[in-house]
């Protein structure tokens, strides 16, 4: 055979076969790598928005604290605003925790961690719901300062879990 015919046949099996396939495995796999980084950027976002929720929790309550502790109210308009920002931050923390579950698993380390943030925030509430209720003020700055203390904590540790599940996806 000559090599003009060997060139011709060569051709026509590279072209006809060869690159079809080159082109079809290449396409599989940057369809995997999009689906892999989507589903990345998906739980970076999940880990964003809870992370911005407990945020927004730990400061409206510390500004509600602030306002009590100087004698200022749930009559005052400005503490009923931060009452009701406190709330809907509350409320958007626990939506949080869903997506983490969705994302990542309830049994995760970062759905727990995050689980026991909340639990912490619901104890908090409840002792100041207690000074809103008459409780004198020693008694509810004592412990007002050690749930939110554990509160720190608790939210210390979303996050450090938060960062290892982000770098271990990396």
């Amino acid at each position: 055979m000559s090599d003009v015919m060997v060139l011709a046949i060569v051709s026509v099996v590279v072209t006809g076969i060869g690159a079809p396939g080159i082109t079809a495995f290449s396409g599989r796999i940057e369809a995997r790598r999009s689906h892999r980084l989507a589903i990345q950027k998906e739980c970076r976002d999940a880990l964003d928005f809870a992370a911005e929720q407990l945020a927004r929790s730990q400061r409206a309550t510390a500004y509600c604290m602030s306002l009590w502790s100087r004698g200022i109210m749930d009559g005052d308009d400005e503490a009923k605003e931060y009452l009701k920002r406190r709330n809907q931050a509350n409320e958007s923390a626990r939506t949080a925790y869903g997506r983490l579950c969705v994302r990542f698993g309830p049994a995760a380390p970062v759905a727990r961690h995050y689980d026991d943030a909340i639990e912490c925030m619901r104890r908090l509430t409840d002792v100041l719901r207690g000074y809103r209720a008459g409780d004198t003020y020693d008694a509810w700055e004592h412990q007002a300062g050690a749930e939110s203390a554990e509160l720190t904590a608790a939210g210390d540790r979303f996050l450090n879990a938060a960062k290892k599940a982000v770098s271990a996806q990396g």
